[in-house]
């Protein structure tokens, strides 16, 4: 049944975003694509995921054993999975691979180092947000939405800059989500390493979506770039469907076309590349980085480790 949902949402999303298309024109721009764009944006794209790789180790202070390429292999397969997989199922995966490269590191709290993430990258969020209302670019966003990012900031500054009284009582009321909240408390340690390498992820997600839309003729300024960022990430964080199909196209277009001014077609196109680029990578190297650990899908999905 959740298959068949999340099945269904990209498919309306789908329809919404190319109900208007027009083909001969989507295919034309496709066709002119600037190749060396792409490519800059598929080296960016490796970037990502390095940070990604490297916050994560940052955040949970691991054994020297379990090394870069371990996080790096966890954080591709991931990302992998969730091309497949609904509801961003690719991630709970992330952890439970890692967890089995140490015996002692519980999944709950891999789980919950997870959310620290999460954590990190809300408040990065409100951050770019605040960011883009000082520079006057207000009417990107609704004002309910710039309310609820600035209250969301909030939130995640005081679990990262804090003193923990809310994981604390948590604890005394549910002791059994003890390994789960002592990962995500680790969002408040570390605190400088972790924010620097965040901004470093965040700033190349920006420029991904600046050489993505250059490779189509599509010039954004820094505001549009970080706007653009912005919306999109949020909609792939979304647990919904697979690989954030539908979803992400349709957020794309709506910023591109409504928000910006772009005719429709090359919004539509601006979509498919940007979805493109990134779903390539993480289809391919995901691929090969699962290959390399002797694993396929059945036996990550069937292993009940933990």
């Amino acid at each position: 049944m959740k298959k068949i949902f999340s099945i269904g949402v990209s498919l309306a999303c789908l329809y919404l975003a190319f109900q208007q298309v027009n083909l001969l024109e989507v295919f034309t721009a496709l066709s002119n694509t600037n190749l060396s764009y792409i490519i800059s944006a598929l080296i960016v794209t490796a970037i990502t995921f390095f940070l990604r790789a490297l916050r994560w180790k940052t955040l949970l202070k691991s054994p020297r054993y379990l090394t870069l390429q371990h996080y790096s292999s966890s954080t591709h397969i991931g990302y992998f999975l969730n091309n497949i997989l609904p509801f961003r199922a690719g991630d709970i995966f992330r952890a439970k691979l890692l967890s089995n490269h140490d015996k002692d590191i519980k999944l709950s709290y891999l789980i919950g180092s997870l959310v620290a993430e999460k954590i990190i990258d809300l408040w990065v969020i409100g951050l770019f947000t605040i960011i883009l209302i000082l520079l006057g670019y207000t009417n990107l966003f609704g004002f309910q939405f710039i309310l609820t990012v600035i209250a969301i900031s909030f939130v995640s500054s005081l679990i990262i800059f804090g003193r923990q009284s809310l994981s604390n009582k948590l604890l005394v009321s549910f002791p059994s989500l003890t390994n789960f909240v002592a990962g995500y408390k680790l969002v408040s340690e570390n605190r400088i390493r972790l924010l620097s390498w965040s901004m470093l992820l965040w700033i190349s997600f920006v420029v991904y979506v600046i050489f993505s839309l250059k490779a189509i003729g599509v010039n954004l300024t820094l505001e549009q770039s970080l706007g653009l960022t912005i919306i999109s990430s949020i909609v792939t964080s979304l647990p919904i469907a697979p690989a954030a199909i539908g979803t992400y196209h349709l957020a794309v277009i709506y910023c591109l076309h409504n928000l910006y001014g772009f005719n429709l077609e090359l919004a539509q196109t601006g979509a498919i590349v940007m979805h493109s680029i990134f779903l390539l990578y993480s289809i391919i190297v995901g691929y090969i980085y699962l290959v390399s650990e002797n694993l396929n899908i059945g036996s990550i999905v069937n292993d009940d480790k933990n």
